[in-house]
């Protein structure tokens, strides 16, 4: 149950972050790059999270 709970915050992640980079690059046009690659470390984060979880909850199905 605890795999599927990070599953789920990474997802979470994803989809903060990736509206956040969204909405600051069509509001404003003058984000920092500290900014964005602040979310791009973040989403890389979650992405190994997410797919290392991803990797148990399969095996442990089989």
């Amino acid at each position: 149950m605890k795999e599927k709970r990070i599953w789920a915050v990474c997802l979470i992640i994803f989809g903060v972050a990736s509206v956040l980079l969204g909405l600051c690059r069509l509001l404003w046009a003058g984000v920092p790059d500290a900014v964005v690659r602040t979310l791009g470390i973040v989403i890389l984060a979650a992405l190994a999270g997410f797919v290392f979880v991803t990797v148990r909850l399969a095996v442990a199905k089989k």
